[in-house]
């Protein structure tokens, strides 16, 4: 059933996913979980925290301030969305680099 003053599906708070790779990261918001959610926000910034990484063995530091930018700001649109949860995944590049866990 749809809410009236929205557009949007009565007690299906939105959610966040954000998704960090080794070259880019995204933003989704979706309306609720359900078997195929309903994409209310999407946004993906290019990184490049993989940049160097087969030689250093660590995420650019760089990128990793750029990031860390980011983040907040994709906090600040998952709030503004009213999203109640933000899952973050990573790839295993960014998770297993000497400064992945920083």
């Amino acid at each position: 059933m749809l809410s009236d003053s929205q557009g949007r599906l009565k007690d299906r708070r939105p959610l966040s996913i954000i998704d960090i790779g080794s070259n880019s990261i995204r933003l989704v918001v979706y309306e609720g979980l359900a078997r195929s959610p309903t994409m209310l926000f999407n946004e993906k910034m290019l990184a490049g925290l993989g940049r160097g990484i087969v030689s250093t063995g660590k995420l650019d530091p760089e990128a990793v301030t750029r990031s860390m930018e980011e983040f907040r700001r994709f906090r600040a649109l998952s709030d503004q969305a009213g999203a109640e949860q933000m899952y973050v995944l990573a790839t295993a590049a960014a998770r297993e680099a000497v400064n992945g866990p920083d």
